[in-house]
């Protein structure tokens, strides 16, 4: 419930602050479709902390992605038009690149941090070279509806968000594979000591959160109507927050989905908030800062950690 609570707190606080404007429902709906994106990449992050590991490529696989994605579709620098089968392609660079992050962390044996960020600034290369610098105007209209649009008043990125988290949630309570992420998060030598297949599961989790990367990619080109190779910049630390309070344990092992989506609606509610109340860029940095801390605090369990240093 503690999720439950900050978030309640978090919007009776602001509400009070901006004299109901914050709860009215134009900005409730304002909240929901600034929160989409950033629950995607959320959901796909937090799978790779869930069984103890780290993903900062986050930022990098995104704009190798959005870059890709961009040249695929409609654009006016080249001839080719996929449309909609633009969609699985992308899907597939988004899961190669996780899967190059889980094999390096599993074969090669490196640590996923350092793997991660290597692939993070390996495929942000990558996109700067394809992309030459330059932002790709998008010229097919299909893909709009899909980023701002809204069914029942709520955007349908937080739809395909929540519809995302729910196929997360099932994986993870009721497949082995969601049952092998927690056993290997909560104790990974006795996981292999039960006979899980420990580096398949990891690299087919790494997978996954890079064909989730991709996804968000896809959007978030649409939204903007263009690609350039900086589309993912700035992503990683917000989605890091989110996951920590949200509650999904740094040390692996505790949390799921749910946390996930609770963690990011607190996160996209607070900024929401803070900017309703002109509060200056430099506090809100420094907030979410306090906050991230304060979230990694209270749910890091020290005892796997071993020695601190």
């Amino acid at each position: 419930m503690g999720q439950v609570l900050a978030l309640a707190f978090v919007l009776l606080l602001f509400g009070l602050g901006t004299r109901g404007f914050f709860l009215s429902p134009k900005n409730l709906s304002t909240i929901l479709s600034l929160a989409g994106i950033p629950l995607i990449i959320c959901l796909a992050i937090h799978q790779v902390v869930l069984i103890g590991a780290m993903d900062l490529s986050t930022e990098g696989i995104i704009s190798l992605c959005a870059v890709v994605a961009g040249f695929l579709i409609r654009n006016p620098f080249n001839a080719l038009d996929l449309g909609f089968w633009t969609v699985p392609l992308v899907l597939a660079l988004g899961a190669a690149a996780g899967s190059l992050n889980g094999l390096l962390n599993t074969k090669v044996r490196m640590p996923s941090f350092i793997s991660t960020l290597g692939m993070w600034w390996v495929a942000q290369g990558v996109a700067v070279i394809l992309g030459r610098g330059n932002a790709v105007k998008m010229l097919d209209p299909r893909f709009q509806p899909f980023t701002n649009g809204e069914v029942a008043g709520i955007p349908i990125t937080m739809l395909l968000a929540l519809g995302l988290g729910a196929l997360l949630l099932v994986l993870q309570r009721s497949t082995r594979l969601g049952k092998f992420m927690y056993a290997i998060g909560g104790d990974e030598a006795l996981a292999r000591q039960a006979g899980i297949r420990v580096d398949r599961v990891k690299v087919l989790v790494f997978t996954l959160t890079g064909a989730i990367y991709g996804l968000a990619a896809i959007l978030l080109i649409s939204r903007l109507a263009s690609s350039n190779p900086r589309a993912g910049n700035g992503l990683l630390f917000p989605a890091m927050t989110a996951v920590a309070v949200g509650g999904v344990s740094l040390s692996g092992g505790i949390g799921g989905a749910v946390n996930a989506v609770f963690g990011t609606l607190i996160v996209t509610a607070l900024n929401n908030g803070m900017v309703l109340m002109k509060i200056s860029p430099y506090v809100q940095n420094a907030v979410n800062g306090i906050v991230l801390i304060a979230a990694v605090a209270l749910t890091l369990n020290r005892k796997k950690l071993g020695i601190i240093k």
